[in-house]
């Protein structure tokens, strides 16, 4: 769906699908195509991303989903973080309450959301 000035983002999307305004076929699309938009609004914090993974699982997103967590909460691993920031942005090392993710806040409870999955889907995050 897009917002009468065109903006589309990941969280109202991920919104309409977690309140079930779509169905799981609709929602997988409007996901991707969301995903696909180079203009779209991405998550600025790992708050957000856990609620996009959980609606790329209830979507079937499943693979892309374990690709997200791979990527995003891995990116910040690879970056030296022993533990999860409040802000990350794999595109902008300077996005942060600081202006440097590696100085950041680091006690969020979103910083469980890899293993929240891990341990609630492992059909698809265990193997």
């Amino acid at each position: 769906m897009v917002s009468k000035d065109k903006q589309v983002s990941y969280a109202s999307q991920t919104w309409m699908v977690l309140a079930k305004v779509v169905g799981k076929e609709q929602g997988r699309e409007i996901l991707s195509r969301a995903f696909a938009d180079p203009k779209a609004v991405k998550p600025g914090s790992p708050y957000l991303y856990h609620y996009v993974i959980q609606a790329m699982v209830d979507t079937g997103m499943g693979k892309e989903a374990k690709e997200t967590i791979k990527n995003y909460w891995g990116g910040m691993v690879q970056k030296g973080a022993d533990t999860f920031w409040e802000v990350y942005d794999p595109d902008n090392d300077f996005i942060s309450p600081y202006q440097f993710a590696p100085i950041n806040s680091y006690c969020h409870a979103w910083s469980c959301t890899p293993i929240y999955f891990i341990r609630k889907y492992p059909e698809i995050f265990q193997k």
